[in-house]
């Protein structure tokens, strides 16, 4: 069985979800931390809860209200014949157009039987599985022997229990339950035979105890039937299926590694389950090294019995996967979308070439396009910059900065992670007509895209030699030379014509050699990456306590880049 289609209302941090499920068995929910990916998952387990007692509280309702009701819509096809039955949920089938990704009440020959189950929790937090459609909307009880059949297992961070044969994991669903509790219940007779036959020896000071204890009970007139003895409680002792686990010799599988665990349990769900299975795996990364996680990934997706459900924070994983593979999760006030990146109108993006590319900006809730490795090293410091002046920071804010490779590559980045719902800003220089243009600019910012150029038609170099303090220009000029090694008197001799002194800090000021220096710092590319750009404004950054310089272009926008970071 595969899930079709996903609603949700009032689950944590969800107080509305409806994501209607594209054809595909590998679904990689990436986004922003905190948009309610792991939260998803939870929802999917909880829907298909294989035992009667499941565990709720008020910190599960959407902000704790526990007056909105808690509830989970579960669509799902590809139904076994018993579900299909009139005795069991036939009455109850609707119908999956598959093109159009609609949900018919009302089955049809063209269309997908499939049935929806909801999960309601009220106040008093108590679980209601029902199958239902519009027709027979109070539904039919969806017991808990059918959610297990199901098969929904979910893989994340503490895993001990599904390396055993606790009660709905994919090793109990490997083995006769009924001949399991036999074994285990000859287990704790033989433990207690055993216990008796070694008495003198492992028992003499506890049956001491007992004989005191009969004296006892005779004196205070309470029946002896033969002999008080101290022996073994078979109700207390009574060993559960969940206490049967994978060994390897004598060491409990358990102890493995934590990424070896989640590898061999989704081995496990894949090789067991004849009929299919529903697949949760959060982290997926969690604890593997990037060639295991490449492995794993192959094994997911040769595996066509089972419909996974992945959630991620790992560029090496964006990079496995397809583009059809992989949904953007977005959650503004409690309001979840779901965005494929195969979404249409994303075809003239490239949108693969991107992410391979572009891993980190696919994980954050907001991107800076940046023109290239300077603007995003300067962003750098100045995010550091703020910090220090008790801002929050950039990552506090959910910002990557995505350095574009260059100018002609801007608009495209852009438009593209602003349709995937992402929040977009851009900062770039503007003394490239040819590669963006005035009207590249323009078509962005019609479609809510802030985007920050120099005035005058100035690179970044040769805004900021025009309006940095010119003690904070000599200490640029100085870090080129004497840190970053560049030929900087011949490069700036060059470009100004005239005569200059050999000694740095005699330079005097003027418009011409303020000029003539922005344009040896673009053309022998001073600060052209990520680190240098950073160390670069961390050189300059007293010019941010001078209250001229907090007037001029360069302060101006950055200060608007950081404000749009503040409150988009």
């Amino acid at each position: 069985m595969k899930i079709r289609k996903i609603g949700i209302k009032n689950f944590r941090g969800i107080k509305e979800l409806d994501w209607s499920l594209p054809m595909g068995d590998v679904f990689c929910l990436i986004g922003k931390g905190d948009s309610s990916k792991s939260t998803i998952l939870d929802a999917l387990r909880y829907a298909f809860y294989p035992q009667w007692n499941l565990t709720l509280t008020d910190a599960d309702f959407y902000q704790c209200k526990v007056d909105d009701a808690i509830v989970i819509e579960i669509t799902i096809g590809e139904l076994v014949e018993e579900f299909c039955s009139l005795d069991k949920y036939g009455h109850h089938l609707r119908g999956w157009d598959a093109v159009a990704l609609k949900l018919t009440d009302e089955p049809d020959d063209h269309l997908e039987n499939v049935l929806t189950v909801r999960l309601t929790v009220e106040k008093d937090l108590e679980p209601k599985w029902v199958v239902y459609c519009d027709r027979l909307p109070e539904g039919v009880h969806f017991k808990y022997a059918d959610r297990n059949k199901v098969s929904v297992g979910l893989i994340g961070t503490y895993s001990e229990k599904q390396l055993s044969w606790a009660t709905g994991t994919a090793l109990a669903k490997l083995t006769e339950a009924q001949s399991l509790s036999e074994l285990l219940a000859v287990a704790s007779r033989t433990a207690r035979a055993s216990l008796d036959a070694d008495r003198p020896v492992s028992l003499k000071n506890f049956d001491a105890a007992a004989e005191k204890s009969q004296e006892i009970a005779k004196l205070l007139g309470v029946p002896v039937s033969n002999a008080y003895k101290a022996h073994l409680d078979l109700a207390s002792i009574n060993l559960k299926v969940g206490g049967l686990a994978l060994h390897d010799g004598d060491i409990p599988l358990r102890q493995l590694g934590l990424g070896s665990r989640r590898m061999l349990l989704c081995g496990i769900q894949k090789m067991g389950l004849e009929e299919g299975h529903i697949t949760l795996f959060d982290e997926v990364e969690f604890g593997l090294e990037p060639h295991r996680i490449t492995r794993l990934i192959k094994h997911i997706r040769d595996d066509k019995r089972g419909q996974y459900f992945l959630t991620t924070h790992s560029p090496t994983v964006l990079r496995e996967l397809t583009v059809k593979e992989l949904h953007i999760v977005h959650n503004k006030g409690g309001v979840v979308e779901i965005i494929s990146a195969t979404k249409k109108g994303l075809e003239e993006f490239e949108v693969q070439g991107k992410i391979r590319s572009s891993t980190e900006a696919f994980l954050a809730k907001k991107v800076v396009v940046c023109e290239g490795a300077t603007e995003v090293g300067f962003l750098r410091g100045f995010d550091d910059h703020q910090i220090g002046n008790a801002k929050d920071s950039l990552s506090f804010n959910g910002i990557a900065l995505l350095d574009a490779k260059g100018a002609s590559k801007i608009k495209e980045l852009a438009k593209a992670f602003k349709s995937l719902r992402y929040d977009v800003s851009v900062l770039a220089d503007a003394d490239a007509e040819d590669q963006f243009s005035t009207a590249d600019v323009t078509e962005l910012l019609s479609l809510g895209v802030p985007v920050h150029v120099w005035s005058d038609k100035l690179s970044l170099e040769e805004r900021a030699f025009q309006d940095l303090p010119w003690d904070s220009v000599l200490a640029s000029v100085k870090l080129a030379q004497s840190e970053l090694g560049f030929p900087v008197y011949d490069q700036v001799r060059s470009k100004f014509q005239d005569a200059l002194d050999g000694d740095i800090g005699s330079w005097t000021e003027s418009a011409k050699l303020r000029a003539a220096i922005g344009v040896a710092a673009k053309k022998g590319g001073w600060f052209k990456d990520t680190t240098r750009g950073d160390e670069w404004f961390k050189t300059v950054s007293p010019a941010f306590k001078d209250g001229a310089f907090l007037k001029r272009d360069l302060a101006l926008k950055l200060g608007a880049l950081w404000a749009w970071a503040e409150h988009v």
